[in-house]
């Protein structure tokens, strides 16, 4: 672990009171040697194999029935780059002996982008291992051993999204609404290793994973439930005609709807990291700063991140004004007709998006909806008179 002492912004300022009442321990500046990935450990983003650098890995769905697992991975080179489909080529079980980065993915990032949690807030790490303990959330008998699992197989594994996000801006257990998680292990495998711990545990019967072949999201599931207990994706990885995923930190920080939602939070070490550079900061932010992070020229990422961008404005808009001002000055560069560039890729483009304008918008009325994508420019006020115009 590194421990930053030389973070001079405002995001990251060391808390010098305990203020949950359980005498939370200050931050302590020591700083213990960094750690290495073990020669035997899975294989990650840069190392070499059969003489091609690793950028990361896809998927390959099983026959129906199968359940998920390592076997039906693929293996993604330099050469595979902008390749419509993943190749054969399986992930190895451990990395090669190869030459290689032996440091662990948050060690290759800028020192002032790794944040020691009781630095940033002594009861930051209490607050944490409250939520995963939390028996009356669905994640309560999951996610601990399911972490175990994974971390004993070599893989690192972070707390995402919303959780980090709210837990960040000291809003409590109550604004976390579901438990994301991401981390290095490629889909299958980490599925394998879910479902392995399950049945440790005792819960086969009763839970199950899958993969989804479009996003690679793993779940963990209850079959007489609706709803996910748990949620996991790795780490971004673009580049390719179909889903995939890396070990690049940074590299997932550009896929990110915005800078607040690309900070992750490592729950064994107890560290805050900020690969984008700028989350923090923008959390910071009186009201918060809802900074895009994935500038994408294509319409359907556009149209995907501004319907996100409606969902936090309506649901923190009781916090004061949001700061929108890169936000808008990016959606003022969007066509007049955005929805229409979205149909023009097909029904399915334009159907994806209205299930997640349900999603995320389905429960909000019409008039807020409207308000707030206004305010972000005539594009995408057309967008959402598109949409709501659907629903109807």
């Amino acid at each position: 672990m590194t421990c930053t002492d030389d973070i001079g912004d405002a995001g990251t300022a060391e808390a010098t009171e305990c203020g949950c009442g359980r005498g939370c321990p200050p931050h302590s500046p020591a700083a213990p040697e960094p750690e290495r990935r073990g020669p035997h450990g899975p294989v990650m983003t840069g190392d070499v194999v059969d003489g091609e650098s690793v950028l990361g890995f896809g998927y390959e769905p099983p026959p129906q029935g199968t359940p998920p697992g390592a076997r039906y991975d693929r293996l993604l080179a330099e050469s595979d780059l902008g390749s419509a489909s993943p190749p054969l080529r399986p992930v190895p079980a451990a990395r090669p002996p190869a030459p290689g980065d032996d440091r662990l993915p948050h060690h290759r990032l800028p020192k002032t982008a790794v944040v020691p949690a009781a630095r940033r807030s002594r009861c930051l790490p209490a607050a944490v291992r409250d939520l995963l303990a939390d028996g009356s959330a669905p994640w309560a008998t999951v996610v601990e051993p399911v972490a175990r699992r994974v971390r004993a197989a070599g893989h690192e594994l972070w707390l995402t999204g919303g959780a980090s996000r709210e837990l960040l801006s000291e809003h409590g257990r109550e604004a976390v609404r579901d438990l994301d998680l991401t981390g290095t292990a490629p889909a299958g495998r980490y599925a394998e290793l879910a479902r392995e711990a399950l049945e440790e545990d005792g819960e086969s019967y009763e839970l199950r994973t899958r993969v989804s072949p479009d996003s690679l999201v793993c779940t963990v599931y209850d079959v007489g439930l609706s709803t996910a207990l748990l949620e996991y994706r790795g780490l971004g990885q673009e580049g390719f005609g179909f889903p995939a995923t890396g070990t690049d930190l940074a590299a997932d920080s550009r896929q990110r709807d915005f800078t607040v939602n690309s900070i992750l939070y490592d729950f064994e070490r107890h560290l805050v990291i900020d690969p984008s550079g700028r989350g923090l900061s923008d959390l910071a932010v009186p009201g918060r700063a809802l900074t895009p992070a994935n500038r994408s020229s294509d319409p359907l990422i556009r149209s995907e991140l501004v319907l996100r961008a409606v969902k936090f404005l309506v649901r923190w808009e009781a916090e004061g004004p949001v700061d929108t001002r890169e936000l808008c000055a990016w959606t003022a560069e969007f066509p007049d007709d955005l929805a229409g560039a979205v149909r023009e890729r097909g029904d399915t483009a334009w159907q994806r998006l209205c299930a997640l304008h349900h999603e995320c918008l389905g429960t909000v009325q019409a008039e807020r909806q409207s308000a707030a994508a206004r305010s972000l420019g005539p594009g995408v006020e057309r967008l959402f008179e598109a949409l709501l115009g659907s629903r109807a």
